[in-house]
């Protein structure tokens, strides 16, 4: 009798495990175990987002277009607000970190986002109301209307080195800097003997402010001020022909340059 009582209890375990997962007891948690509670969340409470992320040339998505309609709202140019952050988005962060003094990566971190909240101003006011000032010292570019700021551009000026001209003498790259007008201009690419130039507005002689495919967020040229493409096609809508253009930031200071140009004295009566 107690034999198939045992019998029968081999029977009743082997027929509980029928049908178990290998493996499946030891996957069970032990005894005892309870689920954690869900973290509860007061009304009106939200859980905390995750940080932005850093952005830089490649970047796509929401964040990115964010960035650009931030930047364009702060007086940069990043062109279209497509997501996409790519060369004209690069420029307008070299021009943000030139504004604000930060180290010119061209790679937009979470912790720049509080300094698109102050207000960028323009380099102040001078006689003409209408006006490009190119600081080579920051190596931005400033388009004034009314005296308003416009917009800021980043720039890459001369780098100092030596070079051999259209004559053939071995002199310093130099930008000029003092105050001059716009004094012609060409549409489209055109070669000249040191590389191409994209719509190039001449100010002094053969040196232009001109769209480049290479600008640096450092002084690179030959003594021309270089420009994005982007930014390029956009001052060629806003730039005249006799416009004014201040050049200051190495050798010649700002202060230099607003200063009135003196009326001179009407002639003498001529002599009876």
């Amino acid at each position: 009798m107690n034999r198939i009582r045992t019998t029968g209890l081999l029977v009743l375990v082997g027929t509980l495990c029928v049908g178990v997962p290998a493996g499946a007891i030891e996957e069970m948690p032990p005894l005892g175990w309870q689920r954690e509670p869900e973290p509860e969340v007061a009304p009106g409470e939200q859980i905390a987002n995750p940080p932005p992320p850093i952005l830089q040339r490649g970047s796509q998505g929401p964040a990115v277009e964010l960035l650009q309609h931030r930047l364009t709202e702060a007086g940069f140019f990043p062109g279209q607000h497509d997501g996409v952050f790519g060369r004209a988005t690069r420029g307008a962060v070299y021009a943000f970190q030139k504004i604000h003094g930060l180290e010119r990566t061209g790679i937009f971190r979470p912790e720049d986002w509080s300094l698109l909240d102050r207000e960028i101003r323009g380099p102040g006011p001078a006689p003409e109301s209408d006006r490009v000032e190119v600081d080579l010292d920051r190596q931005v570019m400033y388009l004034i209307e009314g005296e308003e700021m416009v917009g800021v551009f980043p720039i890459s000026s001369a780098n100092g080195e030596a070079y051999r001209n259209a004559r053939g003498r071995v002199i310093n790259a130099d930008t000029p800097e003092g105050r001059f007008t716009f004094q012609r201009s060409r549409q489209g690419w055109w070669e000249s003997y040191l590389g191409f130039l994209y719509r190039p507005h001449y100010f002094y002689g053969g040196y232009a402010i001109h769209g480049s495919n290479s600008v640096p967020p450092f002084p690179a040229s030959h003594g021309c001020v270089r420009l994005e493409l982007e930014d390029m096609d956009f001052l060629a809508t806003r730039i005249r022909i006799g416009m004014p253009i201040y050049v200051y930031g190495d050798d010649v200071g700002r202060e230099q340059l607003i200063q009135p140009i003196p009326t001179p004295p009407p002639p003498s009566p001529p002599v009876v």
